[in-house]
């Protein structure tokens, strides 16, 4: 188990990643073939069920790529029903107070950086104990190394978790922090005006705040584009040749 991410990181490369709304085991074959490092299932707006994030994860690691996902919600159980099935990093949505950090950070990793629950999906080599014995020297040195492998994002996405931040990146235990746009714009009366300059001020702010304290920020590890950007604006120049 790794920390994929921080591992390219550490080699001055940005992980080159997809982000899917719905379960295609083929798309995501073709995508680790393509040389892509990693997917991320969008568990918030997209649709998926544990038995189809079980074979997004699975596909994926076959093709040599990192698995990650924006959950539904940073309630622990939810967070766990992704964690169990394999998936490698945690994207937290609207993270408004230091209080939803730590809820974040102590469903993603176990004690004594946060209060995981163990589980017996794949995630876990199905509480193998034989597999947890040979492969990594028993179960009390798996939880930390998959503590420490899990990459976790925190997004910050009104106006109020941006007064916040402050209080929020005391917390620790996150690796980086990213935006939505489209709902801190409604936050602040512009719904569906993300490229207002007011928006992009307030993330200009954030970011410096951010920057400022010593953290960092998703793009400085990861570079993500959709499948309906691959498919829709890049079958337009090729239909228009």
């Amino acid at each position: 188990m790794r920390n994929y991410i921080n591992e390219l990181s550490s080699k001055n490369k940005i992980a080159k990643g997809c982000t899917l709304v719905y379960p295609s085991p083929d798309v995501v074959e073709m995508l680790g073939m393509a040389g892509y490092d990693y997917i991320r299932l969008d568990g918030e707006h997209g649709a998926f069920s544990p038995e189809s994030i079980d074979d997004m994860v699975r596909i994926g690691e076959g093709v040599g790529m990192y698995v990650l996902a924006r959950v539904p919600s940073i309630e622990p159980h939810v967070i766990n029903s992704f964690l169990d099935r394999g998936i490698k990093g945690i994207m937290g949505p609207h993270i408004e107070n230091a209080d939803d950090a730590k809820k974040l950070v102590d469903a993603c990793r176990f004690y004594p950086k946060g209060q995981r629950s163990w589980g017996g999906g794949r995630g876990n080599y199905y509480h193998t104990l034989s597999i947890l014995n040979n492969k990594f020297g028993g179960k009390s040195k798996f939880v930390n190394i998959a503590s420490n492998s899990i990459f976790i994002e925190a997004q910050i996405e009104t106006k109020e978790a941006i007064t916040n931040l402050p209080d929020i990146l005391k917390v620790p235990g996150i690796d980086a922090y990213t935006f939505g746009p489209n709902d801190l714009a409604q936050s602040v009366d512009l719904p569906g005006q993300p490229e207002n300059k007011i928006v992009q001020s307030l993330m200009d702010k954030a970011t410096k705040i951010i920057r400022q304290s010593g953290k960092a920020m998703s793009s400085d590890f990861m570079s993500s584009i959709t499948l309906s950007d691959l498919i829709i604006d890049g079958s337009k120049s090729y239909l228009e040749e």
